[in-house]
């Protein structure tokens, strides 16, 4: 799972749990998913003549946390919006293909809800100093970039249906990497359908997402399988293989469909941390959000 991604479902995970009161990790810079990061602060923005400006709420996710309990927010949900697919000499290129660079692969953000109302938050990552002994090189920028919105409904998943179908996806795949001699490859779909099987699944990079007291069974099962499932990025990865005739096009079907359906789960299990409801998915479609803005930057 790229570590952008991993650091919203954190998010999300560790302030719902603040916001609920139940017992976790924290987000503090020991979590697995600041293990590379310098600083992760938040910022309110306004637009000025000269361009964005950026006012700092909070230095850290835990002053953050603590600032949304005061204000009365109840629940954190993130969300997924696919990109519109870019053009690259004439050829199609889809999120899955470009997840490996920052800022590729849809948009992913987070909302904090009130009863009434939603803010939105939309991650910068921005690279600072390279040499860094400790290796925590990147800059982590969290911007609000809608306030006062109307909540959104609310979409009941059935998370043992999804578990289902993402392990049909799986079988399919791993069978496909292991009739082409990928055994390291079949090796990670193998591990995700273990992760969909077991009780206590915790094998992925991020073992703090597998609280049992903030999020169902089959929620951490999904957020396993897709860490152990993860093969997408840039070179040497999945992305970077070939094959000749109905092998390729079998190849794209069943990477498109691991790459949809692990977002999905993704999305779906994080969400059943907040409060009353299971989770919320968002509607595959064009959006003039947050991706627009000209704070946006893939690369700060």
């Amino acid at each position: 799972m790229q570590g952008t991604i991993a650091h919203v479902v954190a998010l999300v995970l560790e302030g719902n749990a603040v916001l609920r009161g139940v017992e976790s990790s924290g987000l503090g810079m020991e979590h697995s998913a600041n293990r590379f990061c310098e600083f992760v602060r938040f910022v309110d923005l306004d637009e000025t003549p000269a361009g964005w400006s950026e006012t700092q709420v909070a230095a850290d996710p835990t002053e953050w946390f603590r600032q949304l309990k005061e204000d009365g927010f109840t629940e954190l949900r993130m969300s997924r919006q696919p990109s519109n697919h870019a053009n690259v000499d004439g050829a199609e290129v889809t999120d899955r293909m470009l997840v490996g660079f920052i800022g590729g692969g849809g948009q992913w953000s987070v909302q904090a809800n009130k009863p009434d109302r939603s803010d939105q938050w939309v991650a910068r990552w921005a690279i600072g100093d390279q040499q860094a002994p400790d290796r925590r090189i990147w800059r982590v920028t969290y911007g609000r970039v809608a306030m006062d919105r109307p909540p959104t409904e609310v979409e009941q998943i059935d998370l043992a249906a999804l578990r289902d179908r993402f392990r049909d996806v799986l079988v399919q795949i791993q069978a496909f990497a292991t009739r082409k001699g990928l055994d390291g490859f079949a090796a990670c779909f193998a591990g995700g359908l273990g992760d969909l099987a077991t009780e206590s699944p915790a094998h992925g990079f991020h073992k703090e997402f597998a609280n049992p007291s903030l999020i169902p069974r089959e929620a951490i099962q999904l957020l396993s399988a897709a860490q152990s499932a993860w093969v997408f990025g840039g070179m040497g990865s999945w992305n970077d293989l070939g094959f000749d005739g109905e092998d390729q096009a079998t190849y794209e079907r069943l990477s498109e469909e691991l790459y949809r359906i692990s977002n999905e789960a993704i999305v779906a299990a994080t969400n059943t941390s907040a409060t009353g409801s299971i989770c919320r998915t968002t509607p595959e479609r064009d959006s003039p959000g947050p991706s627009k803005r000209p704070w946006w930057k893939a690369l700060g």
